[in-house]
């Protein structure tokens, strides 16, 4: 007998894609074949890795492109063994992130950094200077080498990333 368990609900957020450098040309490529406007600026450095942001919300939903041009870190290693171009990570957002890593520990998975390294049941979720959003990652050998960013939004909402 077959039986079927609710499962938490997730929402898509984003895309992730790997350019080389966030310029004139590959801005205009998104705005003219999407209609991608309202381009957002961000810039992230820490011990581990730098990365240059930029989000491109469509122009239905509330969904967005996010393009990553890495300087430094593991997204800079992506970026120079797959190219340009290449999907580094889908973001799902879930309601609560202790209550998904619990559902995924039931799974046999547990949820890591973005270095891979394993969240503890305690805090599964890690922090984005400057964003009190709650992210996590679960572990591409699980996923089969897919990327799968983990979003619980708290102060810091979609609207947040538009306004000027």
């Amino acid at each position: 007998m077959i039986t079927s368990r609710r499962l938490m609900k997730v929402k898509l957020d984003h895309i992730g894609i790997l350019v080389e450098k966030i310029d004139d040309n590959v801005i205009k490529f998104y705005r003219e074949t999407f209609g991608l406007e309202k381009a957002k600026n961000f810039h992230i450095k820490n011990d581990e890795e730098e990365i240059n942001y930029l989000y491109l919300p469509f122009p239905k939903g509330d969904n967005y492109i996010e393009l990553l041009a890495p300087v430094s870190g593991p997204s800079k290693e992506a970026l120079d063994k797959k190219g340009q171009g290449t999907m580094f990570e889908l973001c799902v957002e879930v309601d609560s992130m202790k209550e998904f890593y619990s559902e995924m520990k039931t799974k046999g998975i547990i949820l890591c950094d973005s270095l891979g390294r394993p969240l503890p049941e305690e805090k599964p979720w890690c922090s984005i200077p400057g964003d009190d959003n709650k992210y996590a990652y679960m572990p591409t050998d699980k996923t089969y080498g897919t990327t799968f960013e983990i979003l619980e939004r708290n102060t810091w909402k979609r609207s947040t990333y538009w306004q000027q």
